[in-house]
């Protein structure tokens, strides 16, 4: 498989899953090409030891967190409480009050939580694909997972959220 082909089938996800940590989306579409272009550079070093999809978030994370240490070397982390002072309205109009209360929640969190509850439950990446993107451990993968939807969860409810379907 080509790394144009590549592209075809998961620019779109790599860019929501950008798009969710800043918030920006002139600033996800350029981390996203900055991702693929890191891939299209380095597709000699897929070994095959994971699927194609979860080297290239591999590599769309490490990009992301780069972004992040450059913007603010201090305190890299994902910011998502930018929601609340915004009140473009176009972010109004994109946003009903459920998913402001659901991004303001995530935003809540620390990175790690934020990280782990947007890959396995937003994207949808197998415990395995997560610790390899992450590298992390799978043990620390289901226990930060654990916590961090605890944790959404008293977000939500601090917010007066209650819809369960969403934090399952």
């Amino acid at each position: 498989m080509s790394s144009e082909k590549w592209f075809d089938d998961y620019f779109d996800s790599v860019y929501s899953y950008i798009l969710l940590q800043v918030k920006d989306p002139h600033t996800a579409e350029d981390l996203t090409q900055e991702t693929f272009l890191k891939v299209f550079r380095n597709e000699h070093q897929f070994k095959g030891q994971s699927s194609i999809k979860t080297w290239i978030f591999r590599i769309a994370y490490t990009t992301t967190m780069s972004y992040f240490r450059k913007k603010n070397p201090l305190t890299y982390f994902i910011d998502l409480n930018m929601l609340k002072d915004d009140t473009s309205p176009e972010k109004i109009a994109l946003l009903n009050s459920q998913q402001k209360q659901f991004y303001e929640a995530l935003g809540g969190l620390k990175s790690s939580y934020q990280q782990v509850i947007i890959l396995r439950r937003i994207q949808g990446f197998s415990t395995i694909e997560t610790s390899s993107i992450l590298n992390w451990s799978e043990g620390k993968v289901k226990m930060s997972l654990s916590r961090a939807l605890a944790a959404f969860k008293k977000e939500l409810e601090k917010g007066g959220f209650s819809n369960e379907a969403l934090i399952r």
